[in-house]
């Protein structure tokens, strides 16, 4: 929450203009239409198509870089990423345009002693109309409920933004698809081909919930690895076959589901070795499958969910992951997926 301690200011800034849509080239020769709309670091966001990437500006040829800069060095609004003229308001260290620092609610222009919340996205909102905000799910950008489409409101009051919906995985075969490359990526770092089937399944929220404390798992799950295994024994030699279905909540957009099934299929691997470890260690390893496909995504999305893991104060998955990924940093997958396998009871 933070409290707006500054009315109107004025600045003596001129208003500077520039062609926002240009034609980006990296250093290999790729072209791509986009507009910036927030330097971080050595980081460039760009909006392509409707959508956020994150890119390392170094990765762009030394023109695109320059104009990069330029850009960074005009004093910006933080919600819409355009330059500042004279009329703005300041709240939090953050500069906006009179016009854009207003509630997504009740559209008013906070007043000096107003309340507010802000997302990671810049959107605000009066503390007092918060019971009117939807949060998406997966982002976390805020916006009105009024104002949300019916196919934003996807089940038990679970929330999607525009941004997520329109690439978000609501069908089974696009499922399929996203699986494909999770596990092309995973097999690169060790994870191999599961022994057993698997079935891949898109649930509700009431439907995961309902399986998971079947089998009492918790958390604030998105997905959950359900196995079935089978020991035939003939004479001195036993066979065991495994069947497993992941189930993974409807409506994530790609970049997040990547991230479950990512992390699932981890299980999948860990069920089929029957390795017995305490429950942050196994979830703590788990989302390192998940942050390896985040880090190869480039979208601000990607940033979000591993700052979110990062952050995380769940002893299971926060703490298990910071402890798994500094264990990782030292050993490297070889060795640290050796000593996950010497776990098991198969090895």
């Amino acid at each position: 929450m933070l409290r707006l301690l500054l009315g109107f200011f004025f600045g003596t800034l001129p208003y500077v203009t520039l062609a926002e849509l240009r034609t980006w080239t990296t250093t290999d020769g790729r072209k791509a239409q986009g507009e910036i709309f927030e330097i971080e670091g050595d980081q460039i966001g760009l909006r392509i198509a409707n959508r956020e990437y994150r890119f390392s500006l170094s990765r762009f040829i030394e023109g695109d870089q320059v104009y990069a800069r330029k850009w960074q060095s005009q004093p910006r609004c933080k919600l819409c990423s355009k330059t500042l003229g004279t009329r703005t308001m300041e709240a939090g260290g953050k500069t906006y345009h009179t016009a854009c620092f207003k509630c997504l609610v009740c559209k008013k222009v906070f007043k000096g002693g107003d309340k507010f919340r802000r997302d990671q996205w810049g959107m605000l909102a009066h503390v007092d109309h918060f019971s009117y905000v939807a949060t998406c799910g997966s982002c976390g950008r805020m916006f009105a409920k009024r104002e949300a489409r019916r196919e934003q409101i996807l089940d038990s009051n679970r929330f999607a933004c525009l941004n997520c919906l329109s690439n978000a995985v609501l069908a089974e075969k696009a499922l399929g698809l996203v699986n494909e490359r999770v596990k092309k990526a995973l097999a690169k770092i060790g994870i191999g081909k599961p022994k057993g089937k698997i079935t891949l399944v898109l649930v509700d929220k009431p439907t995961l919930d309902q399986e998971a404390k079947r089998i009492r798992a918790s958390g604030k799950l998105k997905g959950l690895t359900l196995t079935k295994f089978r020991t035939v024994t003939k004479g001195n030699v036993s066979n065991t076959t495994f069947e497993h279905r992941i189930l993974v909540l409807y409506g994530l957009p790609h970049t997040e589901c990547e991230a479950v099934l990512a992390h699932e299929h981890m299980h999948v691997w860990l069920n089929e070795l029957f390795v017995e470890a305490p429950p942050d260690v196994v979830e703590g390893f788990c989302n390192l499958g998940a942050s390896n496909l985040l880090k190869i995504e480039t979208n601000k999305l990607s940033s979000i969910l591993l700052d979110n893991m990062q952050k995380s104060t769940s002893r299971v998955y926060g703490e298990g992951y910071r402890k798994m990924a500094e264990k990782l940093s030292r050993l490297g997958w070889p060795r640290l997926l050796a000593e996950m396998r010497s776990r098991g009871k198969r090895k």
